[in-house]
């Protein structure tokens, strides 16, 4: 698989840190440098009705709020040079209009409302304390009042106001805790929190965050989803929501979602795409990586770097793809699987054609592997011949045209091509044994035995050497129906020249001595002294070998050793009785 290790999900935990931290540390710093300020323009009536009690009741509050400690009322006169030098009135502000001039003015809290009714009863709506920095709103219920009780209803309104003074201090704590590590502080004081105000968005999000830390993904996931319920662009939140459904099982789809609304607000953004496409495919969907930066392709098709995870994702999925589907028995090469093959090969071929030999072995070696599992032999061939004209001292490409060459059948041309690569890294990886074991392979032994000598002499095992020479000769030469067994003695002697392990051995010498046991049967056949001069020799070198592999025959519970020495004695009694029959 080619893709790289890093760290794991870099632009999501980068943009956690930006929106969890940030405003918290603002915050940190307004409560030092000074008390915040409180923007209340004059309520307005929602109809027609009289604008004064508006006005009364807003100042009556100015001077209420302007007695804390910790915040200060933005005065009058304040108010209204902001309102000229914006060229606003102060009629015309709206609760939105009211946050954008505090925006402007650097003022850290707005208090909105609205009333109706008459004199005799006022009823005060749309009441929010609106943080202008974030737009978390802090609502009010309504509160009834009547002209000359603007003192009574800004009572009632400045004690709601110091709840949501508690509740911006807890939400400090929540977000304090959290950039601290310090999980269960920081979750109980987002959950106080949230239960002083459930329209903050940000302890919302600081409280998913969280929970995502302690591996509770499922709730941090919902509660991801409750911050896109009121916010669904909040960018953080869609990262955090990907993350953790790319961590759940079956919730693919879902990830790929969040991805994708995420990268719509800023499509063109290349490292940002390709940032959240290596996260959703190091999390286990390559294929959903893949789609993301096909999606960039479209938008940007001379952009490289996007070919080349292309084809790093495309080959990623269809190796895995490929290997789910090889559990139901098949060569898992299924339509989806050949497709995405296919995609890996055209993505590759195009880096290879821009980048030449600055492109990665590892994605020239992807390009024939994948033509290889496609069938195509010649294209695998031809290309990896370009790879290495590319990569002369790159030991693998050249084990990969190795291999192509003897899927097509030219082992002479394959093994050469192995042979190569021992003048590049003399301490390939079993170089010689599988140089060995193509030649055994397609029957060529005797070629293979002293390529198979340098194998244990460059450090293989001679079990392995001797048993690639046995393995073949017993499969092909004493299982079949059709025996062979001159062959396989044949064959049986040249893997005893390696000097194998004793149960090695023992196995060897009793499949010798059955396979002279055999023939020697055929040979005493006319029961006459020339036959028996000629078996009985065979019958003697049989019983020794049966002998010698007698620890193979006891460790084998389908051979019955006593039966195979009891048959050879009886052929030897046989013989001898001929041969002194003849004699007298």
């Amino acid at each position: 698989m080619m893709i790289g290790r890093r760290a794991l999900c870099f632009c999501v935990t980068v943009l956690f840190s930006l929106t969890l931290w940030g405003s918290t540390a603002l915050q940190a710093q307004q409560t030092v440098t000074g008390r915040w300020r409180v923007f209340i323009p004059d309520f307005q009536p929602l109809n027609e009705e009289d604008d004064d009690f508006g006005k009364d009741l807003a100042d009556e509050l100015r001077d209420l709020i302007d007695d804390m400690l910790t915040h200060s009322a933005v005065d009058e006169d304040d108010i209204k040079d902001a309102l000229k030098e914006y060229d606003l009135k102060m009629e015309g502000l709206t609760c939105i209009t009211a946050r954008q001039l505090a925006l402007q003015m650097n003022y850290q809290v707005v208090l909105c409302a609205r009333y109706a009714g008459t004199k005799e009863a006022w009823e005060i709506q749309r009441i929010k304390f609106v943080d202008s920095a974030t737009g978390e709103e802090f609502e009010v219920a309504p509160v009834m009042s009547a002209d000359k009780m603007e003192e009574q209803a800004a009572q009632e309104i400045f004690q709601r106001f110091e709840l949501f003074v508690e509740q911006v201090r807890v939400a400090q704590f929540c977000g304090e805790y959290a950039q601290s590590l310090q999980w269960e502080n920081a979750l109980q004081m987002c959950d106080r929190a949230l239960e002083l105000n459930a329209n903050s968005n940000t302890t919302r999000y600081t409280r998913a965050f969280v929970l995502k830390e302690t591996d509770r993904y499922e709730e941090s996931l919902a509660e991801t989803q409750r911050v896109l319920e009121y916010d669904p662009y909040h960018q953080s939140a869609l990262l955090l929501g990907g993350f953790l459904a790319s961590n759940l099982d079956g919730q693919e789809e879902l990830a790929r979602d969040f991805y994708n609304r995420y990268l719509e607000q800023d499509p063109s953004n290349a490292s940002v795409r390709m940032n959240v496409a290596y996260d959703l495919a190091q999390q286990g969907d390559a294929l959903g990586g893949m789609l993301i930066i096909e999606q960039g392709v479209e938008l940007d098709p001379d952009n490289v770097s996007f070919y080349e995870q292309l084809g790093n994702f495309a080959f990623a999925a269809a190796e895995r793809i490929r290997r789910e589907a090889e559990l139901d028995g098949s060569d898992g090469m299924t339509a989806q699987v050949r497709e995405l093959y296919g995609k890996a090969i055209a993505a590759y071929e195009r880096v290879f054609v821009e980048k030449g030999a600055e492109t990665l072995v590892t994605q020239l070696r992807n390009v024939a592997a994948a033509q290889l599992k496609l069938g195509q032999v010649d294209e695998a061939i031809a290309f990896s011949e370009r790879a290495i004209e590319a990569h002369p001292t790159d030991a693998s490409l050249r084990a990969t045209h190795a291999e192509a060459l003897k899927e097509l059948g030219q082992i002479t041309e394959a093994v050469a091509a192995l042979a190569s690569i021992e003048a590049i890294d003399p301490d390939w990886p079993n170089l010689h044994l599988r140089m060995g074991s193509w030649l055994i392979e397609v029957g060529r032994i005797e070629e293979a035995v002293p390529v198979l000598e340098t194998a244990v002499g460059k450090g293989a095992s001679p079990d392995q050497a001797g048993n690639m020479i046995f393995t073949h000769a017993y499969a092909t030469y004493v299982q079949p129906q059709t025996k062979n067994y001159a062959r396989f003695i044949e064959l049986i002697l040249l893997a005893k020249q390696f000097e194998v392990s004793n149960e090695g051995r023992q196995q060897y010498d009793f499949w010798h001595g059955y396979s002279i046991f055999t023939l020697a049967i055929d040979v005493q056949m006319p029961e006459t002294l020339e036959t028996a001069n000629r078996s009985q020799p065979r019958f003697q070198q049989a019983l020794r070998l049966f002998q010698d592999g007698k620890g193979y025959a006891d460790r084998t519970a389908s051979i019955d050793y006593q039966i195979y020495v009891d048959n050879t004695n009886a052929y030897l009694e046989i013989q001898d009785a001929i041969i002194r029959r003849a004699n007298r």
